[in-house]
């Protein structure tokens, strides 16, 4: 849950087919044209660390898409500061009390900003492109799930975050044989 100052945004990633076959260049052409050119993920932070982002599959993130997205995850005390765009003006459903609208030009007050979230948004955008040169928009979210689990359990110390990562493998059995096999190796110099 996120609590405190909560800051949302809107990050654009390319559409993607990588990896998909065409039977003819005429079919390929066609599927170029009906495609949008971008897909929308709605980005989330607050001050303590949460992270998440979640692919909305259209074009534009949607008011819809918000109230959806933030519903049982933001506390009623918890300040919202989101962009100038459309969507975030008109979130109506909301439990929050207070929402800050972040001109790209002015902080608010000097501590509400959307200063954190933009700089997950584009290191989440730097590692996708760097590191896999794009993905196909139909596993993006597994993706961003595996950004967030990184963020979240192997960003400090991952000594003391052993145990939760073996929790979240232990949900696969065959993960929690492999580990116990691979554990009692031993190697000999």
């Amino acid at each position: 849950n996120f609590f405190g100052i909560v800051e949302i945004d809107e990050l654009l990633m390319d559409y993607s087919e990588k990896g998909r076959k065409y039977s003819s260049v005429k079919e390929m052409k066609r599927a170029m044209r009906k495609k949008p050119k971008k897909v929308a993920v709605i980005a989330a932070t607050d001050r303590s660390g949460n992270i998440l982002f979640r692919n909305t599959e259209s074009k534009r993130v949607k008011r819809e898409d918000i109230e959806k997205f933030l519903k049982g995850r933001i506390t009623e005390d918890a300040v919202l500061c989101t962009g100038t765009k459309y969507a975030f003006r008109h979130i109506r459903k909301s439990k929050v009390k207070h929402k800050e609208i972040v001109g790209a030009k002015k902080k608010k007050r000097g501590i509400y900003s959307t200063a954190i979230v933009k700089a997950k948004s584009e290191e989440f955008a730097r590692w996708i492109y760097s590191k896999f040169r794009g993905v196909a928009t139909k596993y993006l979210q597994n993706y961003i799930m595996w950004y967030v689990a990184i963020g979240k359990y192997l960003s400090k110390d991952i000594i003391s975050n052993i145990g939760r990562m073996l929790n979240l493998a232990s949900s696969d059995r065959f993960a929690w044989y492999e580990y116990f096999r691979v554990s009692k190796i031993s190697y000999t110099v």
